[in-house]
C-alpha cells in the first residue's frame, strides 16, 4: 500500500505540470513579445519623441493671428463710433498701440474686448483698482466706466479728438520647464531635507521642555490638593473627637 505521503508528493508534482505552459505556448509568448517589442521600438523611431519628462511651452495663436484680421481699421472690422480711441499699453518702443471707436456713452470694458485689448479686470465693480487705466490725466476703471460723453468735437472739422487710453503692461514671468530630474533639484531635495531634520531636533528640544514644565506643575498640584485633603481630614478627626 503507496504512503500517504507519497500520494501527496505525486499530486503536487502533476498539479505543476498541468498548470505549466507547453513549449508551442512559451515559444508563441516570447515571439509575441518579441514582437511588440520590436513594434514599439520601430515607433519611437518613427515618432522621434524623447525618452523623459521634457515639456515644452507653446505660445498659442490669437483668433485675429489665425483669421489674419490684426492689420485691419476699426471700420474693416465694423467697429463704428464717433469718438477715435487708442489703448496704449507700455512706453517707448515697446509700446503697443491699438485703435479703434467708439460712441459717447460706450462701456470701456466691451469698447476694449472689441478691439482685442487686453486688460486685468479684478473685482469687477470698480472697487478693488486692478484695471485703473490714464485718459487725459485722469485715472478710469473700465470695468464700470464708459466712454465720456462731455466730450466737444472740433469746431472747424466737427470730429472728436484721440482719445489715448493707457492701460496696465502685463508682465508674466517665464519659467524654463527644464526636465524631470536635475543634479540642482538633489542638492536642493537633500537641503530641504537637512533643513527639516534640524527643525524636528529644534522643535523636540522645545516640546521637551514643555512637557518637563507641565509635568512638574501637574505634580505641585497633586502636592497642594493632597496637603488639603490631609489638613481637612485632621480638622474632621479633631471635631469628632470633642
Amino acid at each position: 500500500m503507496v504512503p500517504l505521503r507519497q500520494l501527496i508528493v505525486i499530486g503536487l508534482a502533476c498539479g505543476c505540470n498541468a498548470f505549466a505552459p507547453s513549449p508551442i505556448q512559451s515559444t508563441a509568448t516570447s515571439s509575441s513579445s518579441s514582437s511588440r517589442l520590436y513594434m514599439s521600438t520601430e515607433e519611437k523611431q518613427k515618432t522621434g519623441k524623447k525618452e523623459g519628462y521634457v515639456p515644452k511651452w507653446k505660445k498659442k495663436a490669437t483668433l485675429a493671428e489665425i483669421t489674419g484680421t490684426a492689420e485691419l481699421s476699426p471700420e474693416e472690422k465694423g467697429l463704428v463710433g464717433a469718438v477715435p480711441i487708442t489703448f496704449q499699453q507700455g512706453t517707448g518702443e515697446d509700446a503697443t498701440l491699438i485703435k479703434t471707436s467708439a460712441m459717447p456713452g460706450q462701456p470701456l470694458k466691451l469698447v476694449a474686448s472689441q478691439a482685442g485689448q487686453y486688460i486685468k479686470y479684478g473685482c469687477g465693480k470698480g472697487e478693488c483698482g486692478t484695471c485703473d487705466s490714464l485718459c487725459n490725466g485722469k485715472y478710469l476703471r473700465p470695468c464700470v466706466d464708459v466712454v465720456p460723453t462731455d466730450l466737444t468735437p472740433d469746431p472747424e472739422t466737427g470730429e472728436y479728438a484721440n482719445l489715448v487710453i493707457q492701460v496696465k503692461g502685463t508682465k508674466a514671468k517665464v519659467v524654463s520647464s527644464g526636465k524631470f530630474f536635475s543634479v540642482k533639484s538633489f542638492f536642493m531635495g537633500f537641503w530641504n531635507n537637512l533643513l527639516g531634520m534640524g527643525g524636528f531636533v529644534r522643535d523636540r528640544r522645545k516640546a521637551k521642555k514643555n512637557y518637563q514644565e507641565r509635568i512638574s506643575q501637574e505634580e505641585e498640584i497633586l502636592r497642594r490638593t493632597a496637603e488639603k485633603k490631609r489638613k481637612k481630614a485632621a480638622e474632621t478627626a479633631a471635631a469628632g473627637k470633642k
